[in-house]
């Protein structure tokens, strides 16, 4: 079980869900960040001791194949799932459609995306990256050739309509956006943060 699957069904179990006739996640917080990734090659420089993930990259395929070349970033609403049967949700991609190594900086095997609505003419940011007190939790994650990761994301819905689009930040000032679709969200999606509560001493996240 990914994380990203594993962190929605304990949202629907634990917080309070508005709309519980949908499917849809209907919440007013800024959810963590919650996507997961595991590297195609070992960081032999990180100092180790991070937080894994099972999700592993795919080789591109005839049943996956994307025309653009380069580093690709790209939502699918062509098709609707679910993460763990609880929540509806789009897939997103990440694919390496060149002949080079990709790499990411991570934390814990999060990368940093979150995702942006457009609202009173701007975007803005209804998830947020949470910092690690460790520094064993910062190491990076790379994609092969030809290679693209699957994530699930939930689809939103609220009293504001929208669009949305995930960021994926490559380092100071460098950022790659997605396709932007229409979506719906809450107010309270752009102040107030989901928290944590820390679980243990070894536990470096409190936000």
């Amino acid at each position: 079980m990914t994380k990203t699957i594993l962190y929605i069904i304990l949202l629907f179990s634990n917080l309070t869900i508005f709309g519980q006739t949908s499917k849809d996640l209907n919440i007013d917080f800024m959810l963590r960040g919650h996507i997961y990734a595991k590297s195609s090659i070992e960081d032999t420089t990180a100092a180790g001791g991070f937080g894994d993930s099972d999700n592993l990259p795919k080789k591109t395929s005839d049943n996956l194949k994307f025309t653009d070349k380069g580093l690709i970033f790209r939502i699918d609403t062509t098709k609707l799932t679910t993460i763990a049967g609880k929540c509806n949700a789009y897939n997103l991609f990440i694919c390496n459609n060149s002949d080079t190594i990709a790499k990411f900086e991570a934390s814990d095997s999060r990368l940093n995306v979150v995702s942006e609505v457009f609202y009173k003419g701007q975007w803005k940011p209804i998830e947020y990256l949470p910092n690690s007190s460790c520094g064993n939790s910062y190491h990076i994650v790379y994609l092969k050739a030809y290679e693209y990761w699957t994530f699930e994301i939930p689809r939103f819905t609220g009293s504001i309509k929208t669009k949305l689009r995930y960021k994926l930040i490559l380092g100071r000032d460098n950022f790659l956006y997605s396709n932007e679709i229409f979506t719906s969200i809450n107010k309270g999606q752009f102040v107030n943060k989901e928290g944590h509560r820390r679980v243990g001493l070894m536990d470096p996240y409190n936000e």
